[in-house]
């Protein structure tokens, strides 16, 4: 049976107002099936996405911090080896800079008993170049010499020190200290990166 508006009219205030309250929670419910709830959800699923969006940047922030970070670390390790590669000898250099290491030694007076390169040893872009060295002399005089060689204008490193008692000279007791003093040859072209390699044309 259809409620035309004079039935409307003729109600009583009760049911206007209880009629009232029906159409409008029928156009809330309405409202919030339709369109409020679509909102809401899309509104959580953009909140969901911000967040990600955020936690994203936030991650690109810290990213980009830390490369900066390794620039500036990359930039000092260049000019670290800027500063090495001033102290590498050329190959040209070798002769005299042995010669420094023996000039070292005869000026504190110690006797050598073995002053012998042996074979250059190649790396990346340089050469190891050994130097077995056994001197004969006072403990002060061989403290003075390693002190000398590691002053030496050119990267010189001491291994495989030895040191033992040595004869008896004039009364005066002496040692003899073998080692292994290490230079390093920068090998800036392809054609001396071979010739570094015994055997290699």
């Amino acid at each position: 049976m259809a409620v035309t508006l004079d039935d409307i009219k003729n109600m009583s205030t009760m049911r206007k107002v209880i009629l009232v309250c029906i159409v409008l929670l029928l156009f809330a419910y309405l409202y919030y099936s339709y369109f409020y709830q679509a909102a809401l959800e899309k509104k959580s699923k953009l909140d969901v996405r911000l967040s990600s969006l955020q936690q994203e940047i936030a991650e690109k922030q810290i990213i980009a911090k830390q490369i900066e970070k390794y620039r500036k670390e990359r930039d000092a390790m260049k000019e670290d080896l800027q500063v090495a590669l001033t102290r590498l000898p050329e190959q040209k250099e070798i002769p005299g800079l042995l010669d420094s290491v023996s000039e070292a030694g005869r000026r504190l007076n110690l006797e050598f008993l073995l002053f012998e390169p042996l074979t250059t040893v190649p790396k990346e872009f340089y050469a190891e170049v050994p130097v077995k060295v056994e001197v004969i002399g006072g403990y002060h005089n061989i403290v003075f010499f390693f002190e000398k060689v590691a002053k030496l204008p050119r990267i010189m490193n001491i291994t495989d020190l030895s040191i033992k008692k040595g004869v008896a000279k004039d009364n005066i007791d002496s040692l003899t200290a073998s080692c292994l003093v290490k230079t390093y040859m920068f090998l800036e072209k392809e054609g001396e990166r071979k010739a570094a390699v015994p055997g290699s044309k």
